[in-house]
């Protein structure tokens, strides 16, 4: 075998890899592979190294790449449950009388609200989820009702 097949082999894989990643509107994982393609492409080109070991060591750069990058983002992106806590709570202004409506301040501002709680009413301060928006108009619940 020429001694450029190899590199340029894996040079071309990485390239073809690279366009398939870059036409997909998402993240498709494939980027992992493109690093070991250009890896092996390196290492072929400055060590003798057989097939055998070439297919599987891109196998493994690409599985532990891939196994790496998915615990890290999983690390890194916080649990949905504080986000939506965070995001989707509002502070009722008024009480808010059984299924009725009344006024909530969410994101900084005030907004009308309609209780999707049906038994209870909600008392000024008490802290409800927001479920749903219909323009300017929130449908909440109380958090305590949650539990």
């Amino acid at each position: 075998m020429p001694p450029l097949v190899g590199p340029l082999g894996w040079l071309l894989l990485a390239g073809l890899l690279l366009a398939i990643e870059l036409s997909q509107p998402g993240f498709d994982g494939l980027m992992v592979a493109v690093l070991g393609g250009l890896s092996l492409s390196v290492l072929t080109a400055l060590l003798p190294v057989p097939l055998w070991l070439q297919i599987s060591l891109f196998m493994v750069i690409t599985v532990a790449g891939t196994i790496w990058l998915s615990r890290w983002s999983a690390r890194r992106s916080p649990s949905s449950a504080r986000r939506l806590l965070k995001e989707d709570t509002a502070e009722v202004l008024g009480t808010i009388s059984p299924g009725g409506e009344g006024r909530v301040r969410w994101h900084g501002q005030s907004w009308a609200a309609s209780s999707l709680d049906l038994e209870h009413a909600i008392a000024a301060g008490d802290q409800v989820l927001v479920m749903g928006r219909d323009g300017t108009h929130l449908q909440v619940l109380p958090i305590k009702a949650l539990r």
